[in-house]
Protein backbone atom coordinates (compact mmCIF):
# COMPACT_ATOMS: atom_id res chain seq x y z
CA UNK A 1 0.00 0.00 0.00
CA UNK A 2 1.04 3.30 -0.90
CA UNK A 3 0.09 5.44 2.21
CA UNK A 4 -1.48 4.08 5.33
CA UNK A 5 -5.19 3.68 5.42
CA UNK A 6 -6.70 6.02 8.13
CA UNK A 7 -10.26 4.37 8.90
CA UNK A 8 -13.11 5.66 10.63
CA UNK A 9 -15.47 3.60 11.96
CA UNK A 10 -18.78 5.62 12.70
CA UNK A 11 -21.99 4.69 15.02
CA UNK A 12 -24.11 6.69 17.18
CA UNK A 13 -21.75 7.35 19.98
CA UNK A 14 -18.45 5.26 18.85
CA UNK A 15 -18.99 2.72 21.49
CA UNK A 16 -19.52 -0.58 19.66
CA UNK A 17 -17.10 1.21 16.59
CA UNK A 18 -14.62 1.08 18.73
CA UNK A 19 -14.31 -2.95 19.82
CA UNK A 20 -14.95 -3.06 16.15
CA UNK A 21 -11.77 -0.42 15.38
CA UNK A 22 -9.56 -2.91 17.49
CA UNK A 23 -10.47 -5.72 15.74
CA UNK A 24 -9.78 -4.03 12.11
CA UNK A 25 -6.18 -2.92 13.46
CA UNK A 26 -5.33 -6.54 14.99
CA UNK A 27 -6.41 -8.57 12.01
CA UNK A 28 -4.33 -5.28 9.47
CA UNK A 29 -1.44 -6.12 11.98
CA UNK A 30 -1.26 -9.67 11.60
CA UNK A 31 -1.00 -8.76 7.75
CA UNK A 32 1.24 -6.30 7.87
CA UNK A 33 -1.03 -3.31 6.75
CA UNK A 34 0.17 -0.24 7.86
CA UNK A 35 -3.56 1.34 9.02
CA UNK A 36 -4.91 3.26 11.78
CA UNK A 37 -8.81 2.37 12.94
CA UNK A 38 -10.77 5.30 14.74
CA UNK A 39 -14.19 4.83 16.10
CA UNK A 40 -16.50 7.98 16.26
CA UNK A 41 -19.55 9.29 16.10
CA UNK A 42 -22.00 10.86 12.84
CA UNK A 43 -21.28 14.06 14.44
CA UNK A 44 -17.84 13.71 14.90
CA UNK A 45 -17.21 12.54 11.63
CA UNK A 46 -18.67 15.79 10.04
CA UNK A 47 -15.91 17.93 11.74
CA UNK A 48 -12.79 15.43 11.34
CA UNK A 49 -13.86 14.08 8.08
CA UNK A 50 -9.80 15.44 6.67
CA UNK A 51 -7.99 13.18 8.91
CA UNK A 52 -9.34 9.96 7.27
CA UNK A 53 -9.13 7.98 3.71
CA UNK A 54 -11.70 5.61 4.51
CA UNK A 55 -14.94 5.40 6.38
CA UNK A 56 -17.44 2.63 7.76
CA UNK A 57 -20.61 3.58 8.72
CA UNK A 58 -22.43 0.63 11.25
CA UNK A 59 -25.63 -1.18 10.30
CA UNK A 60 -27.46 0.39 13.41
CA UNK A 61 -26.96 4.10 11.41
CA UNK A 62 -27.22 3.23 8.05
CA UNK A 63 -30.34 5.95 8.09
CA UNK A 64 -27.77 8.42 7.93
CA UNK A 65 -26.03 7.59 5.40
CA UNK A 66 -26.99 9.73 2.46
CA UNK A 67 -25.77 12.44 5.16
CA UNK A 68 -22.68 10.97 6.32
CA UNK A 69 -22.05 10.28 2.01
CA UNK A 70 -22.03 14.42 1.00
CA UNK A 71 -19.48 14.44 4.23
CA UNK A 72 -17.66 11.55 2.56
CA UNK A 73 -17.89 12.64 -0.89
CA UNK A 74 -16.44 16.73 0.06
CA UNK A 75 -13.37 14.59 1.38
CA UNK A 76 -13.10 11.99 -1.89
CA UNK A 77 -13.52 9.19 1.50
CA UNK A 78 -15.30 6.23 0.31
CA UNK A 79 -18.41 5.05 2.39
CA UNK A 80 -19.69 2.06 2.76
CA UNK A 81 -22.25 0.40 5.71
CA UNK A 82 -19.87 -2.67 7.37
CA UNK A 83 -21.36 -6.13 6.28
CA UNK A 84 -24.19 -7.19 8.68
CA UNK A 85 -22.71 -10.19 9.07
CA UNK A 86 -19.05 -8.47 10.03
CA UNK A 87 -20.46 -6.99 12.06
CA UNK A 88 -22.60 -8.82 14.65
CA UNK A 89 -19.59 -11.35 14.51
CA UNK A 90 -17.20 -8.99 15.31
CA UNK A 91 -14.92 -10.18 12.31
CA UNK A 92 -11.81 -8.08 12.06
CA UNK A 93 -10.81 -9.68 8.99
CA UNK A 94 -13.56 -9.46 7.16
CA UNK A 95 -14.38 -5.95 7.90
CA UNK A 96 -10.77 -5.46 6.77
CA UNK A 97 -11.42 -7.19 3.70
CA UNK A 98 -14.04 -4.67 3.23
CA UNK A 99 -11.75 -1.63 3.74
CA UNK A 100 -9.42 -2.87 1.54
CA UNK A 101 -11.72 -3.41 -1.56
CA UNK A 102 -12.84 0.35 -0.72
CA UNK A 103 -9.66 1.66 -0.83
CA UNK A 104 -8.30 -0.46 -3.88
CA UNK A 105 -11.50 1.21 -5.91
CA UNK A 106 -11.16 4.75 -4.50
CA UNK A 107 -7.04 4.13 -6.25
CA UNK A 108 -8.73 3.13 -9.39
CA UNK A 109 -10.88 5.85 -10.01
Amino acid sequence: MSEPIRLIILCSWGATSSQLAKKVKEAADKRGIELTADAGGTGEFKKKADRYNVALLEPQVRHLKKEMSKVAEEHGIPLEIVDQRAFALMDGDKVLDQVLTMVKGRREQ
